[in-house]
């Protein structure tokens, strides 16, 4: 996987998220995943993760929005399409401009810590058809869950970190990440079914 970037590839898609969204109040998600969807996949994925994991999974309705995303980006990963198509409903959602590059400002010191740990390494985890394939169909799951029982508190935040680890890893060729997206799966969902049981 070639990494050609100048910038490190977190921050670069950091700054294709704020220079998306400008001084506007209101931007569009289908325009969001526009800055994004030509990289691949795994931006994709790891957008609908930060947002469930950031105080915009607390806003009613985006988790289950987010889900929607992840089921999409995991069937057209299926399908081999490098550019996500979103249907309408899902494009034209506004979002909170101002509250969106907050959120930028927020995550730019955790990304420049990550990136002193991503580099290109067990690359099969991430090239291999098989486990693409294997990514994709946890991804689908994962997204039909936040979907079906996304309202229940904490729900979307816990789904959201094996989905951001996917993400990390595809997004910049780690398969380490890839990895340890798989080994946080079992805690997940158990921590999860738990948090349902609860509420």
């Amino acid at each position: 996987m070639a990494l050609s970037s100048a910038k490190p590839p977190l921050r670069s898609l950091l700054l294709a998220l704020a220079e998306t969204i400008g001084t506007r109040e209101k931007v569009l998600l289908g325009e969001l995943v526009e800055a994004l969807g030509m990289r691949g996949s795994g931006p994709v994925i790891l957008l609908a993760a930060a947002m469930m994991i950031l105080p915009t999974g607390m806003i009613p309705g985006v988790p289950a929005f987010m889900g929607g995303i992840l089921v999409l980006a995991g069937v057209q990963m299926l399908r081999g399409r490098r550019a996500l198509w979103l249907p309408p409903l899902l494009y034209g959602i506004t979002l909170p401009g101002p509250a969106l590059l907050r959120g930028i400002a927020r995550a730019a010191p955790v990304t420049a810590r990550l990136e002193r740990y991503l580099r290109p390494r067990w690359q099969f985890l991430v090239t291999w058809r098989l486990s693409f394939w294997c990514i994709a169909l946890i991804v689908i799951v994962t997204g039909g869950v936040v979907i079906v029982i996304g309202a229940v508190p904490g729900i979307p935040f816990l789904l959201a970190f094996h989905v951001l680890a996917f993400g990390l890893g595809l997004t910049t060729g780690d398969g380490f990440f890839v990895a340890a997206g798989h080994t946080i799966l079992l805690p997940v969902i158990l921590l999860a079914g738990r948090f349902a049981e609860i509420f």
